[in-house]
Formats: C-alpha cells, structure tokens, sequence
C-alpha cells in the first residue's frame, strides 16, 4: 500500500460512490437502516446521495490523524518550542515504539428549512495505531518531515450499534519519507 492511498476509507475497505464490487453485510445494513431512518424527513428537494457522503467522512489520510494526535505529546511540544528559538537548527525526534488510541466521531447534520431540530447521523471510529521507528525533522517550529517507520492498524467503525466495518491489518504498513506533508503538518501542529 503506498503512502497516498492511506485514507481511513481504504483502510477500513469502505465501498466508494459508484462501486461495481457487491459492499459488505455490515455495510448493506448500514444502507438498509439509513433508509429507513431517512424515509421519516420530507425533503423540499431530490433527496441527496447520503451513503456517499457518509463515505467521504472517512476520506482523512492516516498520518493527518497521527499528527492530530502527536500534537498533544510534551515530548514534541519540547522539541517544536525549542526549534522556535533556534530557527536554523534542525532537530532529530525518534519517536521509536508507541501506540496511540483515538476514538473520533464523524457526522453528517441534515438541516431543513422549517424542522426545527436537525438529523445527525453519527458515527464512531476507534483507532488502534502501532508505530515503530518513526523519526520527525523540526525545524522553525514545525514538523519538516516524516521520516520512515511501519505501523499496525486496528480498528471499527460503528453507527449506533451496528459494526460497519472492522479492521486489523495482516501486516504493519511501511512508511517512507513523507516530506510532502510538510505544509500540512506545519499548520497543523503549531
């Protein structure tokens, strides 16, 4: 798997717009209950496409969501103030073997014009992230570059109760150097 495919939609094998391949048990109950649910709103207009929506909740790229996280690590805090103070130096952090847990809850709001309360279909994702060996370059303030490293993934996407998908990698995904996130990651850790 390469580095720009990693987007929570393809690791959790969520069926795109369109897909000519028959989608999961899981993911036609899902269907069948949103429909059902939906049927209860009168739409002004043609009622969109909202299983498509759904996927493109899950359209987030898997080292954005790493970032997100390492964002809350003292260790890196640390490092980033002391890079602010030295601008021109270039610091090293081996962030070696650790684990992040996530729980993160997606939704999508439907709002018509004279409902009063909106409809929220919400979804809950629990992460299990692995990594090893990854090393990020600071510099100015910023995380410059990725660096390396592989990661196992585990983890489920729930709607109410129902399990939609759940997923536990057979093998760690190899991370190359990703220095194209430096933009990205620059303005999302400071």
């Amino acid at each position: 798997m390469n580095n720009s495919s990693l987007s929570l939609r393809t690791l959790f094998s969520l069926p795109k717009p369109r897909a000519t391949t028959t989608p999961s048990n899981q993911w036609q109950e899902f269907q069948s209950r949103l429909g059902r649910e939906i049927k209860t709103i009168k739409w002004m207009a043609p009622m969109p496409d909202l299983v498509s929506k759904v996927g493109e909740l899950f359209n987030i790229q898997l080292p954005d969501l790493l970032v997100l996280s390492w964002k809350k690590a003292r260790q890196l805090q640390d490092a980033l103030e002391e890079s602010r103070k030295s601008p021109e130096q270039v610091i090293v952090l081996d962030l070696a073997e650790h684990v992040i847990t996530n729980q993160y809850h997606p939704y999508i709001e439907i709002r018509i014009a004279g409902v009063p309360s909106p409809k929220k279909i919400e979804f809950t994702v629990e992460l299990l992230t692995r990594l090893r060996g990854i090393i990020l370059r600071i510099q100015a303030g910023t995380i410059t570059e990725i660096e390396a490293g592989s990661c196992d993934f585990e983890g489920k996407v729930k709607y109410q109760d129902l399990t939609i998908a759940d997923k536990k990698l057979d093998r760690p995904i190899e991370f190359r150097s990703l220095p194209t996130f430096k933009k990205q990651i620059a303005s999302d850790v400071q």
